[in-house]
């Protein structure tokens, strides 16, 4: 997996981009969370988003997940 400058991402920074998809993935696809559950996936999205938008990737807007 390369950033949009051309770099290949490390098996680490590839593992943390992952954990953010799934996190994604499962917010949006899931109807049944607790509000806590998902308050707390909510949380952990926005501080994955951050290293993602920092590895110079698209991360998309949080907001559309309900962030």
């Amino acid at each position: 997996m390369k950033n949009t400058m051309g770099v290949e991402l490390s098996d680490s920074e590839r593992a943390l981009v992952e954990c953010y998809q799934d996190l994604v993935r499962v917010l949006r696809e899931s109807q049944d969370l607790a509000p806590f559950e998902r308050r707390n996936a909510l949380k952990a999205v926005a501080a994955l988003w951050q290293v993602v938008n920092g590895l110079d990737l698209d991360p998309g807007n949080i907001y559309e997940i309900g962030a």
